[in-house]
């Protein structure tokens, strides 16, 4: 039976495992969710790390973070409450660590994922995890960008019966969030042609003639 100390151990080698994925993967990046006509922006940003891990912290979500990816975070700077328990986190952490499978594999996109405190627009899901997306909205209340910011991560298997609808994904673009046009693309569906809707937001290569991919 492991001790509590043991248990956060390994909690805490996990998150810094998870932020290392985050850093490669996802922050810095944007990525552009196409089904059917419609589309919609996810970004990553290193503050919402921390509410993803299921754990709570004294420390800024910037520091906690940091101190993740730097292998730094000690046990100390985290800990466990009514809201944020272990079982939780040890239930999140694994898939957490596999988060990019959202974004470079055929998933399924879910609207009004109803939650017993929240009610996500759009969550994205391949059935195992879901991570629910929220509007960037700014501390007085109105909209900064059109990005969505991932704001919880569940695990279970009744995302799809708690919410009104849900889409197969067509096509999963990324860019260097730098960077005004999509140039890469991570998810394919050959059988699908790319919406005229989207293309001013994507490299021509993926349109034009030469790709195959052209009405």
């Amino acid at each position: 039976m492991a001790t509590k100390e043991e248990k956060k151990k390994a909690i805490r080698q996990q998150i810094i495992d998870a932020a290392k994925v985050y850093s490669s993967s996802l922050a810095g990046r944007t990525f552009l969710y196409v089904y059917g006509e419609e589309y919609f922006e996810v970004t990553f940003p290193i503050e919402n790390f921390l509410h993803l891990t299921g754990v709570a912290s004294k420390i800024s979500a910037k520091d906690f973070y940091k101190n993740a990816k730097d292998s730094k975070l000690m046990i100390q700077q985290f800990y466990f409450d009514a809201r944020h328990v272990y079982a939780n986190a040890k239930k999140k952490l694994p898939c957490l660590i596999r988060l990019p499978k959202l974004t470079n594999t055929m998933v399924c996109v879910l609207k009004d994922l109803k939650t017993v405190t929240i009610v996500y627009k759009l969550s994205v899901t391949n059935l195992e995890f879901t991570l629910g997306l929220t509007e960037n909205i700014g501390s007085d209340g109105k909209k900064i960008n059109d990005l969505f910011l991932p704001m919880s991560l569940r695990v279970e298997d009744s995302s799809v019966e708690r919410s009104t609808d849900g889409e197969i994904v067509d096509f999963i673009f990324s860019k260097d969030a730098s960077r005004p046009i999509y140039d890469t693309m991570l998810v394919e569906d050959k059988n699908k042609v790319i919406t005229e809707s989207v293309r001013h937001l994507i490299s021509e290569e993926f349109y034009l003639p030469a790709h195959g991919n052209t009405q």
